[in-house]
Parts: C-alpha cells; sequence; structure tokens
C-alpha cells in the first residue's frame, strides 16, 4: 500500500496508493446506494416529519416529576404515533410532544385536539404551554422550498467552484458532494428516520462540509502541479492526498468527537441529527479521495 517516492517539494516522503484502489471503492459505493434505495422502497419511501407533511407540536409543563417514556407510552395505549422531547431545564418538567396528522383527510386542529385530550386525561394538572399545528398544504409548500433551496444551494456552490478552479476540480468536488447528499438522504429512508427541517440544515451542512476537505486536497494538487516532477497525474494525486492527510483526520475526527457526543447524549431530533451529519462526515471524508479524484483523472485522460 506503501510506496518509495520522491517528494514533490524534493525531500523523501511515504506515499500512500489510495488511487490504487478506486475501482474497489467505486463499487462499494454503488452497492450502497442500491442497498440503500432498495430498501427505501421496500419501506414506502421516505418519512417525512410534520415540517413537510403537517401534524401538531405541543408544548407541556407536568405538575410532578415525569419520563419522557411514560409519556411515550400512553400515546402507544391510545394507538397515537408521537415523538417525545425533554425541554428547558430538568425541574422544569416541559415537554414537546410531536405528531403526525392522525389519520387521513384529518385536520391539523382535530389531530391537537386529540393529542391535547390525552394528555389532560392521563397527567392531571399538566399545562398546556404552547400548541403549534402545520396542515398538509402548508408541509407540501415547505417541502417544496426545501428541494428549491438546497438546489439552489447546490447551483451557486457549482458557480463558485468553476469561477475558483479548473473545470475538472470543479466537476470532481460536485460529483463528491452530490454522493454524499445522495448517500445521507437514502440513509434517512433506508433507516426510517425522519426527513425534517434539521434533517435538511444536516444535509445542507455536509453539502459544505464536503466541499471544503475536498478544495483543501485539490488546492495542494494545484500546487504540486506547478512543480515540474517525474510524477504521473494519479502519482501526483496520491502524494497531495498523501501530504493533507494529516489535516483531513484532525479535521474530521475533531468534527466527529463533537457530533458523536450530541448522538449519544441526545435524543429524538437531536439524536438523528447528528446520525445523519455521522454519515456525511464519514462520506464525505471517504468521497474526497474515491469520487472526486477519479474524476480529475478520467477528465485529463480525456483531455489527453
Amino acid at each position: 500500500m506503501h510506496q518509495e517516492t520522491e517528494h514533490i517539494r524534493g525531500s523523501a516522503l511515504k506515499t500512500i496508493s489510495f488511487l490504487k484502489y478506486r475501482w474497489y471503492a467505486i463499487s462499494a459505493s454503488l452497492v450502497i446506494i442500491t442497498v440503500f434505495s432498495v430498501g427505501t422502497f421496500l419501506r414506502g419511501g421516505f418519512e417525512w416529519g410534520i415540517d413537510f407533511a403537517g401534524g401538531v407540536k405541543i408544548t407541556a409543563q407536568f405538575s410532578g416529576t415525569v419520563k419522557s417514556g411514560d409519556i411515550r407510552k400512553e400515546f402507544e395505549k391510545a394507538e397515537i404515533g408521537a415523538e417525545v422531547q425533554q425541554f428547558g431545564k430538568e425541574e422544569q418538567n416541559q415537554y414537546i410532544v410531536t405528531t403526525k396528522l392522525l389519520g387521513k383527510g384529518e385536520t391539523s386542529e382535530k389531530s391537537s385536539e386529540m393529542v391535547q385530550k390525552v394528555l389532560l386525561d392521563k397527567f392531571p394538572g399538566i399545562k398546556i404551554v404552547g400548541v403549534e399545528t402545520v396542515g398538509p398544504a402548508v408541509g407540501a409548500f415547505l417541502k417544496q422550498s426545501a428541494w428549491k433551496l438546497s438546489l439552489m444551494a447546490l447551483a451557486l456552490m457549482a458557480l463558485y467552484l468553476i469561477f475558483r478552479f479548473e473545470m475538472k476540480f470543479s466537476a470532481g468536488v460536485m460529483l463528491a458532494v452530490l454522493h454524499d447528499v445522495v448517500v445521507a438522504f437514502l440513509f434517512c429512508g433506508f433507516t426510517g428516520v425522519e426527513v425534517n427541517i434539521p434533517i435538511i440544515a444536516a444535509i445542507l451542512t455536509i453539502f459544505g462540509f464536503s466541499v471544503n476537505d475536498t478544495i483543501v486536497i485539490f488546492d495542494r494538487v494545484r500546487e504540486n502541479m506547478q512543480i515540474k516532477s517525474k510524477h504521473t497525474f494519479t502519482q501526483l494525486l496520491d502524494v497531495s492526498i498523501t501530504e493533507t492527510l494529516s489535516r483531513t483526520f484532525i479535521t474530521s475526527l475533531t468534527v466527529l468527537f463533537c457530533v458523536l457526543a450530541l448522538y449519544v447524549i441526545g435524543e429524538g431530533t437531536i439524536s438523528d441529527f447528528a446520525l445523519i451529519m455521522l454519515v456525511g462526515l464519514v462520506s464525505g471524508t471517504y468521497s474526497t479521495v474515491y469520487m472526486a479524484a477519479p474524476v480529475v483523472i478520467w477528465w485529463e485522460r480525456f483531455k489527453a
């Protein structure tokens, strides 16, 4: 896996031949995407949160100490699928109860009444602090807006990359970003993670992380291209990746530990956000080497 090569800047360097295994990596990506796609289809598509499908979010303050599991059990008895999350300080005993529209054709107001009835009947002395409802029409509008804004962000990123780099580098970066977004999004469908506004925020964050990681390597490639050496273009990419490897690991691991802490400590939406970020971080680090770099190689060969 290692080979002794001459460092482009003159000193000895052990270069890792990453791109030697690019076809195995690309095949693995295709298998993962296929498995996630089939799994999403078999599950009946994506689970849309109330932000996009419509539903109810109720904030309630309980008179005594109560656990989120106790609240969830009462809704399970009433055959109502509800997500329960603690809100504020523990001693405040406040929880947010989130449910989708209860039944086909039900209004958000009717669903809100049913949820409040369960809370008031099963937990005497409870105080309803706030009620938020999202109708199906509003949910559809938010979903459409989320798609438009995500595509707009991708388009603006592509324009910046075309302006800042050569076309071959821009194409590599954009393929890596698309790979990471597709993997993260399909992972939601495969595992049943609800797609809501925080998840869209996680995917947009993956956009930025993936681009930043890839640009660092490609910037080093551009520097090394200006220095005459006996390296082939593939070897030059391997050298550049190796030179920036420590920076990639340090950045990825730092963010990974932070996100992992959120996943372990958090619950509900926070846990889902952290999980998608974890998938995106792993995918982003991997795609920089095995998705973006091969595109640049193929571009160079096509030109030749």
